[in-house]
């Protein structure tokens, strides 16, 4: 049982370009709620049309949280989003939560062993911050040197963990490397005796459209931000000294534009390269919602649609209200 007491939030997630942030919108003025946004690339300032970031006149429409928490070369993990989260909830009451980053979700909701230290009040050095930057740099050059050293390193030390990453998703095998570093055992063997604990009572909206239609709508929108100047942002952000030593400036896109403003690629190739990109993400996002969640919540808090129409608002309210349905 749940103390009442506990934060609440209602949880939109799903694969990019489902359609999250159109639902976040509505539902949001529907229940006259905030949204607090849950990704990964939208807390750094500068970092506006290849993230996706709300519009002027959404944000207008209703306050959003969680948007240019920090400057593209400052550190921000799951972490800090999760202090960050927390205490905007229990300041704020409920809330819309809207995005892709299940990490970022997953460290808000519970209290997992040996995760990120949280901070209420955003990114702070905690007592292994140079060790951990010296840390990370290492492993990163080793990935740079030698493309996939950093998953076989993890398989070695903790391959439970390393079964639960992707090869390619290289941040988050360098941070479990380095949790694995920091508590002296692999991480999944903590995790094991000490089961999570729930802060944050959520309900989760899956929405999918299938991945034809995602796939169709990622391609769309890399056309539109194309369209938009996403290239003249990045480099703008690349005057004001940003590059790919910062972890921002290697996020989906943002690479993929950077090596095409050093000449490795012509525009249709890194069009190409992020709409392919893209769809890899996807694929990963669907797998994370479908089965990271099963086991903390309930069933009956976690709902699957495929459009927007779909979403039970009744439901919603019940459990907005902490009645049930």
């Amino acid at each position: 049982m749940i103390d009442p007491s506990t934060p609440r939030a209602l949880a939109i997630v799903g694969p990019t370009a489902a359609g999250k942030s159109a639902l976040a919108l509505e539902l949001a003025c529907r229940f006259d709620l905030p949204i607090l946004c849950c990704d990964s690339v939208q807390v750094f300032r500068g970092l506006d049309i290849g993230s996706a970031k709300p519009s002027h006149e959404d944000q207008i429409a209703r306050r959003h949280f969680g948007l240019d928490l920090v400057d593209p070369d400052q550190d921000f993990s799951a972490g800090h989003y999760a202090g960050y989260a927390r205490a905007l909830l229990e300041r704020e009451g409920p809330a819309i939560v809207c995005g892709g980053t299940g990490l970022y979700l997953r460290a808000t909701g519970w209290s997992h062993s040996g995760d990120d230290r949280p901070s209420s009040d955003g990114p702070r050095k905690d007592d292994h911050g140079v060790e951990r930057e010296r840390f990370e740099q290492m492993w990163f050059d080793r990935e740079a040197a030698d493309a996939g050293a950093v998953h076989r390193a993890l398989v070695e030390i903790d391959p439970v963990t390393a079964g639960q990453i992707h090869a390619r998703n290289v941040v988050r095998a360098v941070r479990a490397l380095w949790l694995c570093e920091r508590e002296g055992e692999p991480i999944s063997e903590l995790r094991r005796r000490e089961p999570p604990r729930t802060l944050v009572d959520l309900m989760l909206v899956v929405i999918d459209p299938g991945v034809e239609p995602v796939d169709r709508a990622i391609a769309a929108r890399c056309d539109a931000m194309l369209a938009a100047g996403w290239i003249a942002e990045v480099e703008k952000l690349c005057a004001a000294g940003y590059d790919a030593r910062h972890k921002s400036m290697r996020s989906l896109g943002y690479r993929e534009i950077l090596e095409h403003l050093a000449g490795a690629k012509s525009l249709d190739a890194t069009r190409d390269a992020i709409t392919h990109a893209t769809r890899q993400y996807a694929r990963r996002q669907r797998t994370y919602f479908r089965h990271q969640f099963r086991n903390l919540l309930p069933p009956e808090q976690i709902v699957h649609i495929e459009a927007s129409h779909a979403c039970p608002q009744a439901k919603i309210a019940a459990f907005l209200e902490r009645r049930s349905a």
